[in-house]
């Protein structure tokens, strides 16, 4: 039996909290655990961990002197942690030391027991950690959410911790991390000979990839073989095996019994810069009476996501109580999926897939389906924007997949219908939380400035959701309700129930009062609006975290413009980001910015 020590190295991306899940553990874990104490180069004292503060002259002097295990540099500081951590290993104690990636590979080398701590977050979660420390403006945070980390050596235990809920379930998940990690790499896991087989190519059944994705989940795989697996995976999954892996994922979350026949959902796979439909299409159909329980994503890379925008009205952090009270009482939500949508799947998965860019349509099918159905949806829309800076580059591409999303759908038992949508251009003339809301309430009060492109593209989505009712049938006959229960007020008065029961800011937020209006500088006609150029515009002025920031668009497509007629205005909370929103659209051309302006 091996008495000597497991060295556990807690690594993770900047606002993964590894600090406060350490002093967690730290409170709760007998005396078998060691919790190291760095040796940094500032001073004693200094705002975050308990740490030894040496000038760099001292520093230096104990590497020479053989004091450190192992040292590392970072943000202007070094690092250091005491070579007496490996007598407590050689006691049979257990030793926690927060460090980094990039000492891995030697740690691994000189320590007979060693496991990494994998902690991570989904990036929105990052960001809004990052930027509560007050240090960064919005594209500083943005840069350093997106930065890409290293991916593990091979051969080296990894457990992965998601800390993306309260404190409370953080520390519970780490505390059982680094008590699971004895168990690890005594034995190949069970269902590697199931791995193997995906890795020569080979079909796997449902029951496979539940062993496979169970032993990942407990840490029973290196990163170094996960990776491959998903790799693999990623460019080799046939259709019966996206159903097998997506009814696979559901054996990990339980399913939410709503006790309804037709429980209705909604997904987009986004990239259309202020297409804010699902603030129009939840209403429009909880005013039918059907149950939409909606849960929707932050802004990662954009200017605003459907949650971001909701919560300039009202809150979207439910519980999973709140969600099942405002169903009750109205019939719908819009809530952040952060806290309900949770899968410890991919916790395990985004970890390694984000850093390496992994994208593969069929597992984000699997991916999506399978938590539809575990929020108990029985009848799901999903919109496929196609064009240029979409996802899906042609019609021909979003119907392939739309084909996909229909046929594993039937085999999880529900009833899934896609839509292909022309992603080419911004939907409304709002980009950011509280413009792109302007919009969708002026859609709600049936306004006749209201942006004409948002109202056409709710509407035909609550159709489609509405005929999902046997009693409507077809998608002519629910565009007609639709049509009726907007022109009505009904759906308006549905959006303020909604509101009230998921908690009405006492504040609403409004566009950002410091504006700045982009003229165009020649002759001619807008032909196209560079949907990528003006988010990039509107998070320098701070959008999401900023929810009044953003761009007010002030003309569409066709429109024949003069030198110096408006084209956009820019909105900012603050006079110094709307100065920099400026500087970005200014940067390489008001036209490229703002679109394409052509001669007549």
């Amino acid at each position: 039996m091996n008495n000597t020590g497991i060295f556990f190295l807690v690594v993770g991306p900047s606002g993964a909290g590894k600090d406060s899940l350490i002093d967690g553990a730290r409170a709760v874990l007998g005396d078998n655990y060691l919790f190291a104490r760095r040796v940094i180069t500032r001073p004693t004292g200094s705002p975050g961990e308990d740490h030894e503060g040496v000038s760099d002259m001292e520093f230096t002097r104990r590497q020479e002197a053989g004091e450190f295990l192992v040292t590392w540099d970072a943000h202007e500081l070094r690092y250091g942690l005491p070579a007496s951590l490996t007598d407590a290993l050689s006691r049979g104690m257990h030793v926690v030391a927060n460090g980094s990636r990039s000492v891995i590979a030697a740690l691994a080398a000189r320590l007979p027991r060693f496991v990494v701590v994998l902690v991570t977050a989904p990036q929105e979660i990052l960001a809004q950690r990052i930027a509560r420390r007050g240090r960064e403006s919005g594209e500083q945070v943005a840069r350093r959410v997106a930065r890409q980390a290293a991916p593990l050596p091979a051969d080296v235990p990894c457990i992965t911790v998601s800390n993306d809920c309260t404190l409370e379930v953080g520390m519970a998940r780490f505390v059982e991390a680094l008590r699971q990690g004895p168990e690890i790499g005594a034995e190949p896991p069970a269902s590697h000979p199931s791995l193997m087989a995906k890795l020569r190519g080979e079909a796997l059944d449902e029951a496979a990839y539940v062993a496979i994705l169970r032993d990942a989940i407990a840490g029973r795989y290196t990163e170094a073989a996960l990776t491959e697996f998903l790799v693999t995976t990623a460019g080799n999954l046939t259709d019966d095996e996206v159903v097998a892996l997506a009814r696979a994922r559901t054996a990990f979350t339980p399913r939410i019994d709503w006790d309804r026949p037709l429980v209705v959902d909604k997904h987009s796979m986004g990239g259309v810069p202020g297409s804010r439909i699902t603030l129009i299409v939840v209403p429009i159909v909880a005013a039918y009476g059907l149950a939409m329980p909606k849960t929707s994503s932050r802004a990662i890379t954009s200017a605003a996501g459907t949650a971001d925008a909701m919560e300039t009205v009202a809150r979207v952090d439910l519980t999973q109580d709140d969600v099942r009270r405002c169903v009750m009482q109205t019939a719908a939500c819009i809530a952040w999926n952060g806290r309900l949508n949770h899968s410890v799947v991919d916790d395990v998965m985004n970890a390694i897939t984000r850093p390496l860019g992994i994208d593969s349509r069929r597992w984000s099918v699997a991916s999506i389906l399978s938590k539809k159905y575990t929020a108990g949806a029985t009848h799901v829309m999903v919109d496929l924007p196609y064009g240029p800076q979409t996802k899906l580059a042609s019609r021909a591409d979003a119907e392939a997949l739309g084909a996909l999303f229909a046929l594993v759908g039937k085999g999880m038992g529900m009833h899934v219908h896609a839509l292909a949508t022309d992603g080419s251009r911004p939907i409304g003339r709002g980009i950011g939380p509280a413009l792109e809301v302007r919009d969708v309430l002026q859609v709600l009060d049936s306004d006749p400035d209201a942006p004409a492109d948002l109202r056409a593209k709710a509407l035909r989505f609550a159709a489609e959701i509405i005929a999902f009712d046997p009693r409507v049938g077809t998608p002519d006959e629910g565009m007609r309700i639709a049509r009726q229960l907007l022109s009505e007020g009904k759906a308006k008065a549905a959006f303020e129930r909604i509101a009230a029961a998921q908690g009405r800011r006492a504040d609403p937020v409004t566009p950002g009062a410091h504006t700045e209006v982009i003229h165009a500088e020649r002759p001619g006609r807008v032909t196209g609006i560079d949907g990528l150029g003006i988010s990039g515009v509107a998070r320098a002025a701070g959008a999401p975290r900023s929810a009044g920031a953003g761009v007010d668009l002030l003309c569409t497509i066709g429109t024949p413009v003069v030198p110096g007629q408006p084209l956009y205005r820019i909105h900012a909370e603050t006079a110094d980001a709307l100065a920099a929103a400026v500087v970005a659209a200014r940067d390489d051309g008001v036209c490229r910015d703002a679109g394409r302006i052509d001669p007549d």
